[in-house]
């Protein structure tokens, strides 16, 4: 390895004056070198989150590259305040050009992030400094508002909490005798009784962030609806403005799925003929925590492999290429003939695709009664035959004793555990419909987009719908594929507001993303439907009303159907690999 030198704590000068603390690891020999760029709200003398998620600067530093690695405006050793998301384009953007001015520059930079780091490298993608060549992007998000602080009108409680909490306290650090000793319990207490913090209301004025330890909790529950605040710092709805390859590197079971998934459609449409062909997407099998911890080919409990290993073991080596043909441009193996490379779950093996979707037929099931008006748990089925005369399901959303997360995309560390979970006690709950398929004596292989649509009925101008797709094993432990959920009233789109009218009929679709995966032979096809899961999601209230603004008194029970007959023919769409 050839020897590197390692300068820390230089202060780079924003456009508005504001300085962010900056490491710089580059090879000892004189000379100019390409650069990589790695910006960070997590502290950039941790080397945990620094080196051991992708790969390690040092790594990148011997193989001939300066790598910059910042603290994110207004965290740890950097001046200003942080605003999660609406700073990381400018700076990103200032902190490439200061990287190409450098004695050590050649002038050719990249950006590279995972998770929230992945933010600040598309952010600065979509702020188009000229000296960017390329940018990877792993396990993040791309719509902030959809699939990161909302997803089908619900609030992503789970996350959102967990996440400011932990990001609150070196926000106390900084404040020091100003934060208070009361904050320090408040974020203690939180930390040790997440459950309790999850319940608090009105989530809008959560007693947590008094003080203002985080600002951005305010203006994420006052931008319910997706608006100017979500659109400017909207990833693909901005991606005509990125102008270099970009690699996204997304999971099954992560949390920031949507993102990729809208990311890519953004790519594979882009004005710019080179950006649209080089572009790639690969996902894998695995849910947010595994790549952080030592089971990097797993989701939850489930293991797929040793060719299925995520954390650096993959992205070290597909970042590395990407950046040595895009911005050191040396002679690297060609680019993948395939734009996509996905991994299919139950077949456990991965396969490439020119595009997102592949091809696929659609496969529509029907959703089937149990023969009685109140349908319990296991009653209902999924079938090819559409539904002729049948009696609506029914169940009862209880806010204050709501359907549990269990396993699926969650991203809540210490409290649900993520991924590939039994939900079979979950099935058993009365508020929680179950349709379920007969054996198959033919595997059934998916890979694309998941729906539901749905016909149904409420007792109040608001609702929502969880929807789940289960793979039922002989065994019968009960696997989650896919989910999804509808805050009703945001049926007509996140950015307006539609509520119900009791008692009358409406049709709704609720988007579970999508999948790759083989239901084996004997296995059965599950599809779930209820009105909560929490703490992933906030609860709905049953008044029409934000539920960001409820007290408690405000939650009150609503009575909810399925219908499913001649004239409403609910239904779950596959999309069936050919």
């Amino acid at each position: 390895m050839s020897a590197i030198v390692v300068e820390r704590g230089l202060l780079v000068p924003m456009r508005d004056g504001v300085r962010l603390a900056t490491d710089v690891y580059r090879p000892s020999a004189p000379g100019r070198y390409p650069v990589l760029v790695h910006r960070t709200p997590y502290g950039k003398d941790d080397l945990w989150p620094v080196a051991t998620l992708m790969f390690s600067p040092i790594e990148a530093a011997a193989r001939g590259y300066a790598v910059v690695v910042q603290d994110c405006r207004g965290r740890f050793a950097s001046e200003g305040t942080w605003i999660p998301f609406v700073v990381e384009g400018p700076d990103g953007h200032d902190a490439v050009e200061w990287a190409a001015r450098q004695p050590w520059s050649d002038g050719r930079v990249g950006i590279y992030g995972s998770s929230y780091n992945g933010v600040t490298a598309l952010q600065a993608a979509i702020h188009s400094p000229a000296s960017l060549r390329a940018c990877v992007a792993y396990m993040t998000g791309a719509n902030y508002h959809e699939g990161w602080v909302y997803s089908g009108g619900a609030f992503e409680l789970g996350f959102g909490l967990w996440y400011a909490l932990h990001q609150s306290w070196d926000a106390l650090a900084r404040a020091g005798e100003a934060g208070g000793g009361d904050a320090a319990e408040r974020l203690t207490r939180a930390t040790l009784d997440p459950m309790t913090a999850f319940r608090a209301l009105p989530l809008a004025e959560h007693p947590l962030f008094a003080g203002g330890l985080a600002p951005y909790w305010q203006d994420w529950t006052a931008h319910e609806r997706y608006d100017d605040y979500w659109r400017r710092i909207d990833v693909a709805a901005n991606a005509a403005k990125i102008r270099v390859p970009v690699l996204h590197i997304a999971a099954w079971y992560d949390g920031f799925l949507r993102g990729h998934l809208d990311l890519e459609q953004a790519l594979a449409t882009h004005p710019d003929d080179r950006v649209r062909e080089e572009h790639r997407m690969v996902v894998g099998p695995w849910e947010h925590m595994a790549y952080l911890g030592v089971r990097k080919a797993s989701a939850g409990e489930r293991e797929f492999g040793p060719i299925a290993v995520g954390g650096p073991t993959t992205a070290a080596p597909l970042s590395f290429e990407w950046f040595d043909r895009f911005v050191a441009e040396r002679e690297p193996r060609e680019l993948p003939a395939k734009r996509v490379r996905y991994f299919v779950m139950g077949a456990n093996e991965w396969r490439e695709a020119d595009a997102w979707p592949p091809p696929h037929d659609t496969l529509r099931l029907f959703l089937r009664g149990g023969g009685h008006a109140n349908s319990r748990t296991g009653d209902g089925l999924l079938s090819r035959e559409r539904p002729a005369a049948e009696p609506p399901d029914r169940f009862v959303h209880d806010p204050h004793d709501p359907v549990p997360t269990a396993g699926g995309r969650n991203m809540i560390p210490g409290v649900c555990a993520p991924g590939v979970q039994d939900r079979s006690k979950v099935e058993e709950r009365r508020d929680v419909l179950v349709y379920t398929s007969a054996p198959l004596d033919a595997p059934l292989a998916i890979a694309g987009p998941v729906s539901a649509s749905l016909f149904v009925r409420t007792s109040a101008p608001d609702a929502d719908f969880v929807a789940k797709l289960v793979d039922v094993e002989p065994s019968g432990y009960c696997a989650p594929i896919a989910e999804g959920v509808l805050r009703a009233r945001f049926r007509r789109g996140s950015d307006r507001e539609d509520l119900l009218v009791a008692g009358e009929v409406f049709a709704i679709e609720v988007d579970l993303l999508a999948t790759a995966h083989v239901f084996g032979v004997g296995h059965r096809v599950r599809f779930e439907v209820a009105g909560s899961d929490f703490p992933k999601y906030d609860r709905n209230p049953g008044t029409g009303l934000s539920s960001l603004r409820a007290r408690p008194a405000d939650l009150h029970r609503i009575e909810q159907e399925v219908l499913h007959d001649a004239e409403h023919p609910s239904c779950l769409t596959l999309p069936v690999s050919v």
